[in-house]
């Protein structure tokens, strides 16, 4: 039998079109609806996961910086205070004393009312307080000097030219002139006795001279006639204020920042007060508190914020004590503060005023005022210290 080879029809045979179309198709629409949805799922994913990353960033950073603003303010604040009294506070029996200044024969507005080394106000309805610190601004050193007979009288032509005192080496200026003398020709005086009488500011109208005087001459300026007006002898005493250390420090309600505002005693102008001067910004409230020794041992055994009104009460403040709130510029989209911050004050030393929490005592810091709606979007941080008043620990 012969045998034909079978021939392979499909051999080298091309693939139809329909076959072909259906070896080089794609994705279905339904797969591609399904891909743009996974792919629009995760997109949205990262994106949350970024904008919660960038919302802790920008918590963490304005946290930082509100911790910066408030140990700033506070550094600031305590080295402000700590020289309150400098010049005065030696003289413990001047403190509280009304102050009297005249400038072209008219009373300076906002003047100090009495030599007080630091005064306290208190905001209303839980507002932020004032501190006002006075202290001499002389650069090298102020000491008490001490007026000597016949001293110093308004009514006679031989004696209110100056101020005959025990040494002029007691008026420390810069340098010294040709004769040797301390230069304080310019310097602002304060001319007292005690409380119980006014305590008298004028300026010093030339270097002093071989002669143990301060010299005072009528300019209608810090000097009218017969001012100063009482007589000063034995036993009165003139303080070197140098230009006149006059600082009030408070937070500004519209900036919600520390601000200062201070006295300009330029030569010949008229006294003025400059600011208030934004110093930190983001703090909102700051209270502040007398450290009094009432037992007279050199040793703080009562805190309160009454502002002394006598002598006997003005020697008994020795230290002050600060509470700073400061705010994180980060506005929180939910509400993360629910409450006032409150200061815990120990429960060391009686703090007048204060209310229980737990097993201390506490003072509630007020954030939360009218015009700040929306205060619980933002976080608070408390920062507090106590400064002692060094004049006045030296002069007790």
């Amino acid at each position: 039998m012969l045998f034909r080879p079978s021939s392979n029809k499909s051999a080298g045979r091309t693939a139809s079109p329909c076959r072909a179309a259906r070896l080089q198709s794609g994705f279905t629409l339904i797969e591609l609806m399904v891909g743009i949805v996974i792919g629009l799922l995760t997109t949205l994913a990262v994106t949350q996961v970024m904008v919660r990353a960038e919302g802790y960033k920008r918590t963490t950073t304005s946290g930082a910086d509100a911790q910066i603003n408030g140990a700033l303010a506070l550094a600031t604040l305590q080295r402000a205070i700590m020289p309150a009294g400098y010049g005065f506070a030696a003289v413990p029996a001047s403190l509280g004393c009304p102050l009297s200044a005249n400038f072209n024969g008219a009373a300076i507005a906002g003047f100090p009312a009495n030599l007080a080394p630091l005064v306290i106000t208190q905001g209303a309805g839980g507002a932020a307080d004032s501190i006002r610190v006075l202290a001499s601004g002389k650069s090298s050193y102020s000491l008490p000097i001490p007026v000597t007979a016949p001293g110093y009288v308004p009514t006679d032509p031989a004696l209110n030219a100056g101020f005959l005192v025990s040494s002029v080496r007691s008026v420390q200026g810069p340098a010294v002139d040709a004769s040797g003398n301390p230069l304080s020709g310019g310097d602002l005086m304060v001319a007292l006795t005690d409380a119980t009488v006014a305590c008298e500011v004028f300026r010093v109208s030339a270097n002093p001279g071989v002669n143990p005087v301060v010299a005072r001459s009528d300019d209608l300026k810090w000097n009218a006639a017969g001012f100063p007006t009482r007589t000063y002898t034995d036993g009165s005493y003139l303080i070197n204020m140098g230009p006149f250390i006059d600082q009030t420090y408070s937070i500004g309600t519209a900036t919600s920042s520390l601000q200062m505002t201070a006295l300009n005693v330029a030569a010949d102008s008229t006294p003025s007060y400059v600011g208030p001067t934004e110093i930190f910004p983001n703090i909102v409230n700051f209270k502040a508190i007398y450290g009094k020794d009432t037992n007279a041992d050199s040793v703080v055994d009562t805190w309160d914020n009454a502002t002394p009104t006598t002598n006997a009460g003005w020697r008994q403040v020795l230290a002050v004590r600060l509470a700073i709130v400061a705010r994180s510029d980060q506005y929180e989209k939910e509400e993360v503060t629910l409450a006032n911050p409150v200061w815990d004050v120990g429960t060391a030393v009686a703090v007048v005023g204060t209310s229980a929490c737990g097993t201390s005592q506490c003072l509630t810091l007020k954030v939360d005022f009218a015009y700040a709606t929306d205060w619980k979007h933002y976080r608070y941080k408390i920062f507090d210290t106590v400064v002692p008043l060094r004049n006045m620990l030296w002069s007790s």
